[in-house]
């Protein structure tokens, strides 16, 4: 066998290990985008409902790393993205090496996640997690975009409880005018589109697109027409 050096056999392997481990870039943001394996196919109520259940939860975990990040999140139906701009003090809880990969800052944010989720919910819920750079002045296009993402996804879960037929594959106008036909289909108004978070405090959606920044109370989010028990779960649906 040949004689090769340590060093180069080293650099080998390392060069083919980066060569799919992005680096990211400190001058852009940080998006890390986290979407629950399977939650439909594992019948998870995805709409308010009691403590301790997936929705709660997740406002829980958005309201938390908001907070402790500095960062702004939106959450909806079975995922949330967190958009970072203070990237060294995240990075600094994720490796203190700075090296700034993707691979790294997946596989130790995810498990943060998990931890914090699963402490907090009544099941166990696994987590697809992505991790890129996008330019700052991007974020409100982002968000914009991952908002009507989660608009089709209630809407059309709301639907698929209401019996229509795969109510994925209908375009967002005509889904929108069967998804108001329903009396009851204001119980999923206060967040269809997904509720935003800054620092750890709702914000208001519709201004913060607007370009001003809303806090929303505790009292106004926690409204009971927008509330539907486990118990009644199957009954309204």
């Amino acid at each position: 066998m040949e004689n090769i050096p340590e060093k180069k056999w080293f650099n080998y392997f390392n060069n083919i290990r980066n060569k799919y481990n992005t680096r990211l870039s400190k001058s852009k943001a940080i998006v890390l985008f986290l979407d629950a394996k399977d939650s439909t196919k594992n019948h998870v109520n995805l709409f308010k409902g009691e403590d301790n259940d997936f929705f709660n939860v997740l406002q829980e975990a958005a309201i938390y790393f908001t907070k402790k990040y500095n960062c702004i999140a939106l959450a909806g139906t079975d995922e949330i993205s967190l958009i970072i701009e203070d990237t060294d003090r995240f990075i600094d809880t994720i490796n203190n090496e700075k090296k700034f990969r993707t691979h790294d800052t997946v596989s130790v944010f995810s498990q943060y996640f998990f931890e914090f989720f699963n402490e907090r919910y009544k099941g166990k819920i696994f987590w697809h997690c992505n991790c890129f750079n996008i330019q700052k002045e991007k974020i409100l296009s982002y968000l914009k975009y991952k908002s009507a993402g989660i608009l089709k996804g209630s809407t059309a879960y709301f639907l698929k409880h209401k019996g229509v037929k795969n109510p994925y594959g209908i375009k967002l106008e005509e889904k929108l005018k069967i998804f108001a036909t329903y009396e009851d289909s204001n119980i999923i108004d206060d967040y269809k589109e997904g509720i935003l978070y800054l620092s750890g405090s709702r914000i208001d959606i519709e201004e913060y697109f607007k370009g001003n920044v809303v806090k929303i109370s505790k009292s106004d989010s926690n409204s009971s027409d927008n509330f539907i028990s486990l118990d009644d779960f199957d009954k309204l649906f």
